[in-house]
């Protein structure tokens, strides 16, 4: 038997631990923008297919608006827009299954929007990465 749990799952950005999540199935997304390889047919039939060197992704994560993980991503965001840039880098790890996703040389695209009511609310935020390199176990 096989099993799973976000309890075992590890998101650090720029080494700090991300904690106090949004409920959900989603909470966590890593995903390329572009697609790894393309292709041409030519009118006679014969296929051509490009390798890009577009490594780069986006790493989207919602917490709760009550983590201190958006303090610190407030920050980081705060000192970009002043000058101060960081490279913000991105690691995930599932321990218990073994996926494992790794961003280099990212930037937060913008400070993530601020809703508030009578419940508790989600922060989203959103990290564009030169390379992301993503590699999945063989099952849980």
């Amino acid at each position: 038997m096989k099993d799973y749990s976000f309890l075992d799952t590890i998101l650090l950005v720029n080494g700090v631990e991300m904690e106090g999540y949004d409920e959900g199935d989603d909470v966590i997304q890593m995903a390329r923008r572009n697609d790894s390889a393309t292709d041409s047919v030519g009118a006679d039939g014969e296929m051509t297919v490009a390798i890009s060197a577009d490594r780069s992704g986006t790493v989207v994560f919602r917490l709760s608006q009550s983590s201190s993980g958006n303090f610190y991503l407030s920050a980081l965001t705060a000192a970009q827009e002043n000058g101060a840039f960081v490279p913000v880098f991105v690691q995930f790890k599932d321990t218990r299954g073994g996926d494992l996703g790794s961003g280099t040389q990212g930037y937060i695209n913008r400070p993530a929007d601020m809703t508030n009511g009578a419940g508790i609310n989600s922060r989203e935020w959103t990290i564009t990465v030169e390379r992301l390199d993503l590699l999945y176990s063989t099952g849980l």
